[in-house]
């Protein structure tokens, strides 16, 4: 069959093609950038045009995927309108899919999906099963960086961003969390979000983990993780800046030992779910602790792409977007790195959400000793009243030392990096590509 993928580039979208691609189909789409996943494909040898054109879709195309975000007016979509092409959302035949590839383990929740999603496919592998697996990100475990052909059963990372996924049929679920984070798309009501999750639990198979402090899933499990609660109950850790080590109570009232080589609190509460599902389901606890001893983060999370021991200076990545995240990420650079400056630079990811947790965004910031903040990633939105600026103004009004920065291209091509100093590049934007053209004027200045 021949299909056609409007947005090829996502991270969603580049791992449905390349499971697409690796089934015999023939695979082709558009993007309008041309960023690491398209170049990949293209490597691959799949055809895939940057930007979006009426033209760019074949005649002979059998089945258009598109993902939610992309317009009913889009070109290529009229195109498929046209032709009289089945069109299908990501998402609907994602549900297609990995309803085929049984036993199934779907992660999702608002923050740590990706991780626990890789966490649970790195324990798998070391075990010697081999799924399917689909991320939300990149991981060196994963073949293909965000997608692995398996033999047998499949690990993905199930988005949570609209009603669909309630229509999910899995084996096994872990949610992390429910922050409401795309509440936009559940008609801005907390009641259609939450009856969106109990309508997944419903249609799982086996057994679904849940985080047990979660105010909107914690009571939906068969099986729970928690702080100080739960069936897999977490007592404490111990942190250093290159390891961490956490105690665990099982059901049965044994305690467990687990050391991480990923450093942060938020990482020890996606393997203690990693844990809880696996045992849960008939693996030796024991071996999944030994087998996480080694995973390491997926990429751009609390990724050090820069450093300079000379100056004792550092730059990481980070894909953190929302206000939990971003907090969490925060604390674990002064964790890691106490005796530093701080400085986060911030891109505010969608007009929705920057206007939803505006308030909360600068609580989270305020934890840096500098902030910069720049102009709101739209991610397809359209614009709505809201700026950047006004995180800044509240940051400012609270005593930080923050700035609002018009221009990254401007910022990476003159700002002057201090000694003893972390900067902290966060968001689920292009702000990457900014970050490496600043470590790569470091690079040359080197030269």
């Amino acid at each position: 069959m021949k299909e056609y993928f409007i947005g090829i580039g996502g991270i969603g979208m580049s791992a449905l093609a390349l499971h697409e691609y690796f089934k015999g189909n023939e695979i082709c789409g558009s993007n309008l950038e041309e960023n690491e996943r398209v170049r990949y494909l293209k490597n691959l040898g799949l055809k895939v045009h940057v930007g979006h054109s009426y033209e760019n879709v074949p005649k002979d195309v059998e089945l258009v995927i598109r993902t939610r975000a992309v317009s009913s007016e889009n070109p290529e979509i009229l195109r498929a309108k046209d032709l009289g092409v089945e069109i299908l959302e990501r998402n609907d035949l994602m549900i297609e899919e990995t309803s085929k590839l049984k036993p199934s383990i779907g992660i999702t929740g608002t923050d740590g999906k990706t991780t626990t999603t890789a966490m649970i496919f790195h324990v798998l592998k070391k075990l010697g099963r081999k799924p399917y697996g689909f991320l939300g990100g990149l991981h060196k475990d994963f073949e293909h960086g965000n997608y692995s052909k398996g033999k047998k059963g499949v690990v993905f990372e199930l988005d949570e961003s609209t009603p669909v996924f309630s229509r999910y049929n899995v084996t096994h679920l872990v949610i992390t969390n429910s922050r409401g984070d795309h509440l936009e798309n559940f008609k801005s009501d907390i009641r259609y979000y939450v009856k969106s999750f109990i309508d997944l639990v419903k249609n799982v198979d086996g057994i679904t983990v849940t985080f047990i402090d979660d105010e909107i899933s914690g009571e939906l499990g068969d099986i729970t993780f928690g702080v100080g609660r739960g069936d897999f109950n977490f007592i404490e850790r111990k942190a250093n800046r290159n390891s961490q080590v956490f105690i665990f109570k099982d059901p049965k009232g044994k305690y467990h030992k687990v050391h991480l080589t990923v450093p942060g609190f938020h990482n020890c509460l996606d393997a203690l779910a990693t844990i809880a599902l696996l045992s849960t389901i008939g693996y030796s606890t024991d071996a999944v602790i030994e087998s996480l001893k080694d995973f390491t983060n997926v990429s751009r999370r609390f990724t050090i792409s820069y450093k300079d021991e000379e100056r004792d200076f550092y730059i990481i990545d980070d894909y953190a977007h929302t206000p939990e995240e971003i907090m969490n990420l925060l604390l674990t650079v002064r964790e890691v790195f106490p005796d530093k400056k701080i400085i986060a630079i911030f891109q505010p990811h969608r007009y929705s959400r920057t206007l939803r947790e505006n308030g909360r965004f600068p609580s989270s910031l305020k934890i840096a000793d500098e902030i910069f903040v720049t102009k709101i990633y739209g991610a397809y939105e359209k614009g709505i009243k809201v700026s950047a600026e006004d995180i800044v103004k509240v940051l400012i009004k609270g005593g930080k030392n923050a700035k609002f920065v018009e221009s990254l291209a401007d910022f990476v091509r003159n700002y002057t990096p201090e000694d003893n100093s972390v900067m902290v590049f966060i968001g689920a934007g292009d702000i990457i590509n900014y970050s490496a053209q600043f470590v790569n004027r470091l690079r040359e200045a080197i030269v």
